[in-house]
């Protein structure tokens, strides 16, 4: 096997959810707010520990102001091993630099970079549903409220197939407005 293929033999004597936050942080895949804001696990990319408008990795390893002190020592071990210092490396050359292994995994075990995200506040949880989403449903509740129940017709009321696209369709009711109609 050539050795430009060989697993870092610095990252795979780390501890696993280390090595795994490295491997994540090389491939992009790590909790990041850009990778969470790509999955739409987050409504925004945001930096969670600083007002930056993109949580990357560049801006996690080089300028968020949370991780200062952190990244001072990291750009230092860079550049002990290598004579270049952050300005001269981007986070994905830096990941594929063995002689920065070591440096990056110092910088990961002080830092909670690449962990678990801080909870949504409950005014993002509720952003999350689009203002589309919840206009279709409330046009939806707002017809099922005129239809009389005890008719035992199972045609919809008037109007509703014109809602819904004219088409005839039952819509399962989700679990935020399952509440509404039991008052």
């Amino acid at each position: 096997m050539p050795d430009s293929q060989r697993p870092d033999g610095t990252v795979a004597g780390s501890t696993k959810r280390l090595a795994t936050r490295f491997y994540q942080l090389k491939t992009g895949h790590a909790r990041t707010g850009e990778y969470l804001h790509w999955t739409r696990a987050r409504p925004t990319a945001q930096c969670w520990w600083c007002p930056h408008p993109k949580q990357t990795r560049e801006h996690l390893l080089k300028g968020c102001p949370r991780w200062r002190k952190q990244q001072r020592v990291l750009w230092k071990e860079v550049w002990k091993e290598t004579g270049g210092g952050r300005f001269r490396w981007k986070a994905h050359e830096l990941f594929a630099d063995q002689r920065c292994s070591q440096a990056v995994l110092d910088f990961l075990s002080s830092t909670d970079v690449g962990r678990l995200a801080p909870p949504l506040e409950e005014e993002d949880a509720v952003s999350a549903v689009s203002e589309m989403e919840m206009q279709e449903w409330m046009e939806v509740l707002l017809l099922l409220s005129r239809c009389p129940a005890s008719t035992g017709t199972r045609r919809p009321p008037r109007g509703r197939a014109e809602v819904l696209g004219g088409a005839e369709a039952f819509l399962p009711m989700p679990d935020f407005m399952a509440s509404a109609g039991t008052e």
